[in-house]
């Protein structure tokens, strides 16, 4: 994606009601424009939690004198689901072991207010990262499927920790596979958008281990990347490699995005 696109994608997004009128409007599949939206919405969270976690008290009063949990989270401008996190620990409430009990718990009022926060967090919440993990293994299965149908052997992301490697892509190619001219011994699937920040991230975290172990592989960012974005001649695939009309793209790229 041109970063000019990207930028106004991105300046455009406030919220879950926009993804599929920018997905219209930038002829983008829904989980592209969700995909960089849950990065734009982790970036404010970064900047803003802090400050709000030190209100924390206060915040507490004004859930006391009426105010719901959600209406709370909107006020401060962070995911409702992290407004639980605050609310719960000032009032010294193990938030594991509420969320696992919550139906058993005697004040009505947080029990349901709670759950309401829970479900209309889209971003934070455990359904939320239920969801981003199924994605994720989408994302793997699809690979799994194009690369037994080219019959090219591998070893998945288990069979090498089961082999004492510490440092895995998700499928190591037993024997180097040429695409688009380039020898590619690692294919590591990732089931977000690669934007700069994301990109450096994993280069740092993974990518120049992969290297480093492996040699030469190839990422998948599915939901799309800034095309400045490189890495040292490895390469570098969306969905748009694979084929959208592929119907286990197409699920992926359709995939849920709210509820």
């Amino acid at each position: 994606m041109n970063i000019d696109v990207y930028e106004q994608i991105y300046a455009a997004l406030d919220g879950v009601d926009d993804v599929p009128v920018l997905s219209e409007h930038f002829l983008e599949p829904v989980g592209v424009i969700d995909s960089i939206l849950n990065q734009k919405v982790v970036e404010n969270v970064k900047r803003s939690f802090p400050r709000v976690k030190n209100m924390g008290r206060s915040l507490l009063k004004m859930w006391k004198k009426g105010m719901t949990i959600s209406d709370i989270a909107r006020k401060n401008n962070i995911p409702a689901t992290l407004m639980v996190t605050i609310l719960l620990k000032e009032m010294e409430i193990p938030k594991k072991s509420f969320l696992k009990n919550i139906d058993e718990y005697p004040d009505r009022r947080l029990r349901t207010e709670v759950n309401a926060a829970m479900d209309s967090d889209y971003f934070f919440s455990p359904r939320a990262h239920d969801l981003h993990f199924t994605k994720g293994k989408m994302g793997e299965k699809i690979l799994e499927t194009w690369l037994l149908d080219k019959d090219v052997s591998f070893m998945t992301e288990d069979d090498l920790r089961g082999a004492g490697e510490t440092k895995t892509p998700d499928f190591l190619l037993v024997e180097p596979l040429d695409i688009d001219g380039t020898k590619v011994s690692w294919i590591e699937s990732k089931a977000l958008f690669g934007d700069t920040k994301e990109h450096q991230y994993y280069v740092k975290k993974q990518f120049n281990d992969y290297e480093e172990n492996y040699g030469t592989g190839m990422v998948v960012y599915w939901y799309g990347f800034i095309d400045s974005i490189s890495l040292n001649g490895h390469l570098i695939k969306d969905y748009n490699f694979f084929g959208k009309d592929w119907d286990m793209v197409d699920e992926l790229l359709n995939y849920v995005v709210c509820w």
